[in-house]
């Protein structure tokens, strides 16, 4: 037990490196320099949205009303069920700003959300492209301030890590194992390294400029690949686009998940990752709990030397969280809490990963995706976090 608990502390002391190093790597946008402009380029903000009923609304608000001088908003109902639709109509009749785009059907070949982007990209006239999920609020000035720091810097791509807000205790203590998770495998401290080929986008909010979504066919090419968030900022760094990551704290915020059910759904979307195998979830699904939360526990109990080294696993692992959820403005009471929250992510993904080994395939927002569909535009290699060239 003793050289179980040593290994699990060592890989701990990695993870806490690893962590302040995202700290470092990765600014605030909130430190950006304020650059005044004579004139501003057009920025398309393009907003997919399906049954976000609950949300669109607020968050369309907040983004026609926070201050950039020239903007679009191209809101798309992608085959909306609830009055999502019917909310983005009302403010494309309010606010001349807002296009309102309707799809009613997914082409084959296609995943829903990308293939919504896709048919927002054909609808936008701006030099810059945020592409923005249905729930993001976006505070005055925060526009302005990345866009004339992307044209002084020669940026090409701006994500940015929102703020999310405690909702329950479960919720928050999986968003605290999921901000620890997300970062340390994307390995999201070489994000701003131009000499490095690692590269990441958010799904929440990226900044792009639409030449160079054009030109790389990118959302075409990742039409079927479930990371595509990921993947697209991987793409474009490898085509040499210049990517920066930011941590947008109070300046981009959302509720990530409102419930606990919402958070089972959304798990679903990866299930394909696992292989489409009954062992895959299995193992990953239980593998970290017990490496993470059993062995330090189970050392603490056995006394003596073991003990000792137990709670310094801990207490390592705990500031990791604390760390990363810190600097990414997530619940702190999720970080303290993080066993809880590595237990049910672990829960979930041998759910998601089993009901896609029996169905072979993955359900996700009342569609079904075939496995040989998925593997065929599978474009990401998470372990080397490329994407395959078209």
């Amino acid at each position: 037990m003793l050289i179980l608990a040593s290994v699990v502390l060592l890989a701990w002391a990695v993870q806490l490196w690893l962590a302040l190093r995202i700290r470092r790597a990765l600014p605030a946008l909130s430190e950006l320099p304020v650059l005044s402009r004579e004139a501003w380029p057009l920025l398309s903000i393009i907003v997919p949205a399906r049954d976000e009923g609950l949300h669109v609304g607020a968050a369309l608000a907040s983004k026609l009303s926070c201050g950039y001088p020239s903007l679009e908003v191209v809101a798309i109902d992608d085959r909306s069920t609830d009055d999502t639709g019917a909310i983005i109509d009302r403010a494309a009749a309010a606010d001349p700003r807002v296009v309102a785009v309707h799809v009613t059907a997914l082409p084959e070949g296609w995943l829903g959300k990308v293939h919504a982007m896709a048919r927002g990209l054909e609808r936008v006239r701006g030099e810059w492209v945020l592409l923005s999920d249905a729930d993001v609020h976006v505070e005055p000035g925060v526009l302005e301030r990345l866009v004339a720091w992307a044209e002084a810097g020669g940026i090409d791509l701006v994500a940015v890590f929102p703020k999310m807000h405690p909702v329950g205790l479960l919720i928050d203590a999986s968003l605290a194992s999921m901000i620890r998770v997300l970062p340390l495998a994307g390995r999201a401290w070489r994000g701003n390294d131009d000499t490095s080929s690692i590269g990441m986008s958010v799904g929440a909010f990226t900044l792009v400029r639409r030449a160079a979504l054009l030109e790389s066919d990118a959302l075409g090419h990742l039409r079927m690949e479930v990371a595509d968030d990921v993947a697209l900022g991987a793409y474009l760094k490898q085509r040499g686009a210049r990517c920066r990551v930011l941590v947008g704290h109070a300046d981009v915020h959302l509720v990530f998940m409102h419930s606990i059910a919402a958070l089972v759904r959304s798990a679903d979307k990866g299930g394909g990752m696992l292989g489409f195998s009954w062992w895959r979830p299995v193992f990953f699904g239980l593998a970290p709990v017990v490496l993470d939360v059993v062995i330090p526990a189970w050392a603490l109990a056995s006394g003596g030397a073991a003990a000792a080294v137990g709670a310094a696993a801990l207490a390592m692992a705990t500031a990791t969280h604390l760390v990363l959820s810190r600097h990414f403005d997530g619940p702190i009471r999720g970080a303290l809490l993080w066993p809880l929250g590595e237990a049910f992510m672990g829960a979930l993904t041998l759910r998601a990963g089993l009901l896609a080994w029996k169905d072979q395939g993955v359900f996700w927002r009342r569609t079904f995706y075939p496995r040989a569909v998925l593997e065929a535009g599978k474009k990401l290699d998470m372990i080397s976090m490329r994407v395959s060239p078209p």
